[in-house]
Order: structure tokens, then C-alpha cells, then sequence
């Protein structure tokens, strides 16, 4: 069942409070006891919460104020690994492999265009105004919070309908153009943001955050495919350069050797995973570019390596694999 971590519930409590605004007891009461053990709150409950308080405060835009005040402990041991990653990049890969902890209320795809990122949110729910506001405010004013005020995404869309002054509103906020009646939800951003380092960064705490995360996801999530993560991984990576071990592990949240141990008991291992995602892109590739260029887009440090494999692959040379290929 899709649902919310009670910080959340707890959170917009705390803003109605402030405002004045006692909720409808039957709301927050009905919510709170359908807590589950794991202290989640269901989707249903948060979001009829979120749409009475947008109507008592009378605030049309009441999740774009929520995601204003976003906290660290508003996203529980979450948001403490968020602030306390290297980058952008690190950040939004805790983001998307520890959000169940948080909030199961939707997906998170990252898109990697020309020179931007786009996030796109696929929510669980149809009545997703508030919620959406909310998330992606809230992440907005995260990351502000970490690079800075000057920050600012190149657009926001929601597949959702505003007023001419919602729209006015969050453009302001936003600094930026704001879609709506959008396909999908969606930031996009330069993707320069990634790599620029966070100023809060420490490396232990980090760490020890991901231990704490970790041990949390693999009790939620005992039978999780890791095999299938990394393969998800590695197509997401528009070119294979750099991708090792070491790094998709770390893109997992845990050491090589467990990564290691995890795809064992798969029947499986990262050079066959990596090889089949190496395989699969030759043929574009060989189409698109050079023989030198396609091996360093697959990864390989040499041509010669790149050869020596591609002949173990196919039973013959890039070249002549390459001539084929073109000629149809």
C-alpha cells in the first residue's frame, strides 16, 4: 500500500499550528492510528490531509508553502544522507534508492539530455496537486539549501491545471517557467549541477547514514533484485566511460565485496552484467562513430582491449563487423 513516513503527516501539523488552523480531528486522528509499525502513514490519509489544509488555510498553493519549510528531519535519516553527499549526482542516487524509506507514493526517473537532467515523478495517486507541489518544492529548496540561493532549474511541469497567478507564483519562486496540463511532473536542470560539491559535505557521516539506510531498506525490501538494479544502472548511464565496480557499487550504497557476494547469489557477476550492456550498444555505436570512439564510449582504456574482447564476442574484428553494418 503506497504510503508516507508520519514525519511528513507530522510536519504539515506543525505548519497548520503555526497558522493558527486546529485540522479536523477526524483527519490527523484517522491518520495517526493507521500508522503502521514501520511509523508510515497511507497515501490516502496524507493526501486528504494535505487538501484540508490547503482549504482551511485557504491557500490554493498550500504544498508549494509545505515544500518551502522542508527540514533535513522532515525526510527523517533521508534527508541527513542528502545533505551530507559529495554532489548533486550522489544525492539524487540516495534519493531514488532509499525514497521507499521516506515516501511510497511514487517513482523517480532520471533522464540524462544534452547538456540538462530531467526528473520526472510518477505519482500514485490522481489527486496530486498538494503532494506534487509539496515534493517538488520541497527538493527545489533542498538543493538551494546545499549549492545555494542562486540555484535554479531551467523548467518545472505539472500535469496538473493552475491559475494565470499560481503560475505567476511559483515562476517567481521557481525562477523559472512553470508548464502546466504538463505529460509528465518533471525538473529539469543544467547538468553542470551535478559534480558541483556540496558544502556540507562529510564523508563519515555520509557513511554511516548509508549504514543506517541500508540495514532499514534491506529489512523493508529482504528479496530485492540487485542484479536487475544493476542492470537498470548501467542503462541509465549514457556512456559506459568510468563505469566500474567500484562506482555502480557505490551508486548502490555498499562496498564492491557485497555488491560482489549479492550478484553470486544471482548465478551472475559485474564483467557479465557489464559485457551484456557493452554488447547490446555495439551496433548503434559502430553506426555513429569510430572504432577508437566506440571503444571509449564502452569504457575500454584501449582499442586493443576493446578488439581483443569484441573478437571473443562476435568471432571477428570491429572493422570488419563495422563494414557489415554499414553497408545495410
Amino acid at each position: 500500500m503506497a504510503s508516507v513516513s508520519i514525519a511528513y503527516l507530522q510536519s504539515v501539523l506543525h505548519y497548520l499550528h503555526d497558522l493558527g488552523i486546529e485540522p479536523p480531528a477526524h483527519n490527523a486522528n484517522m491518520a495517526l492510528s493507521n500508522s503502521d509499525s514501520a511509523h508510515q502513514v497511507t497515501m490516502d490519509h496524507y493526501v486528504d490531509l494535505l487538501n484540508s489544509g490547503a482549504l482551511l488555510s485557504e491557500q490554493s498553493l498550500f504544498g508549494f508553502e509545505l515544500g518551502k519549510r522542508i527540514q533535513a528531519k522532515d525526510y527523517g535519516v533521508l534527508g541527513y544522507l542528502v545533505e551530507s553527499c559529495e554532489n548533486l549526482e550522489q544525492a539524487i542516487e540516495a534519493l531514488i534508492r532509499f525514497d521507499s524509506l521516506v515516501a511510497d507514493i511514487g517513482e523517480t526517473k532520471v533522464s540524462h539530455l544534452d547538456q540538462q537532467v530531467q526528473l520526472d515523478w510518477h505519482v500514485k495517486s490522481d489527486d496530486c496537486k498538494q503532494m506534487v507541489l509539496r515534493n517538488t518544492t520541497a527538493w527545489v529548496a533542498t538543493v538551494r539549501k546545499i549549492l545555494g540561493e542562486h540555484y535554479q532549474p531551467d523548467e518545472i511541469t505539472f500535469t496538473f491545471n493552475l491559475s494565470q497567478n499560481e503560475r505567476l507564483t511559483l515562476s517567481n519562486w521557481f525562477n523559472c517557467n512553470v508548464t502546466t496540463n504538463a505529460i509528465k511532473n518533471s525538473i529539469v536542470f543544467s547538468k553542470a549541477l551535478l559534480s558541483i560539491p556540496f558544502t556540507s559535505e562529510n564523508k563519515a557521516m555520509f557513511q554511516a547514514l548509508i549504514q543506517v539506510s541500508e540495514k532499514e531498506l534491506q529489512a523493508r525490501q529482504p528479496n530485492e533484485n540487485i542484479k536487475e538494479q544493476v542492470i537498470l544502472l548501467l542503462k541509465a548511464k549514457s556512456s559506459l566511460k568510468h563505469c566500474d565496480q567500484n562506482r555502480i557499487a557505490a551508486a548502490l550504497f555498499m562496498s564492491p565485496r557485497t555488491l560482489q557476494r549479492k550478484l553470486k547469489h544471482q548465478n551472475t557477476n559485474f564483467i557479465e552484467l557489464l559485457t551484456d550492456e557493452r554488447k547490446s550498444r555495439v551496433d548503434f555505436l559502430l553506426t555513429q562513430h569510430t572504432i577508437a570512439e566506440t571503444a571509449y564510449e564502452l569504457g575500454f582504456q584501449e582499442q586493443s582491449s576493446f578488439t581483443h574482447a569484441f573478437k571473443k564476442w562476435f568471432s571477428t574484428t570491429p572493422l570488419r563487423y563495422q563494414k557489415l553494418l554499414l553497408k545495410k
